[in-house]
């Protein structure tokens, strides 16, 4: 009895600590995408050499770690002109939030990821530039959480749409 009452705690450890995934689609129509819990919206304005651009962030939280996707609308001639500028300016952007360092950055299915290490966090970014659209999810991740289970969900689910 004692040992049946041990596998009964086990499996239900295993089966709470397995993530849920909600869907979500932005309210704009831009992405879908999952997150651990209902994400907040924000938005906002930043002044470029090419204008005013809008960026509107979703982001959620849960006991392992935060998630974000930012959506910003760029300029025509951003993309047109310094698509590779706009892509570093977004990692060095994560990188400062973040107060990171990183650790690795590649190619991955048609953007990039990065991943970097703070003092108090693991974190994982993949950035996208689709049409005038620039796409930035980020897990940032206590250590010892497994990306498997509670990051590449996050970024498997994504779809731009458009």
């Amino acid at each position: 009895m004692n040992q049946r009452l041990m596998w009964l705690w086990l499996l239900s450890t295993l089966v709470w600590a397995a993530p849920v995934w909600k869907d979500f689609r932005s309210g704009e129509g831009t992405f879908r995408g999952v997150f651990p819990t209902a994400p907040k919206a924000s938005q906002s304005q930043t002044n470029t050499p090419l204008g005013q651009v809008a960026t509107k962030v979703y982001s959620s939280s849960n006991s392992k770690g935060n998630y974000a996707i930012a959506c910003t609308e760029l300029p025509g001639a951003a993309v047109k002109f310094a698509a590779d500028k706009v892509i570093s300016d977004a990692k060095a952007s994560v990188l400062k939030d973040a107060n990171a360092t990183e650790i690795n950055w590649s190619d991955v299915n048609g953007g990039h990821e990065l991943s970097y290490r703070s003092v108090q966090s693991l974190g994982w970014c993949q950035i996208f530039l689709v049409g005038n659209r620039l796409y930035v999810l980020d897990a940032r991740m206590r250590p010892g959480t497994s990306r498997t289970d509670w990051v590449l969900p996050f970024f498997a689910r994504f779809s731009p749409l458009n």
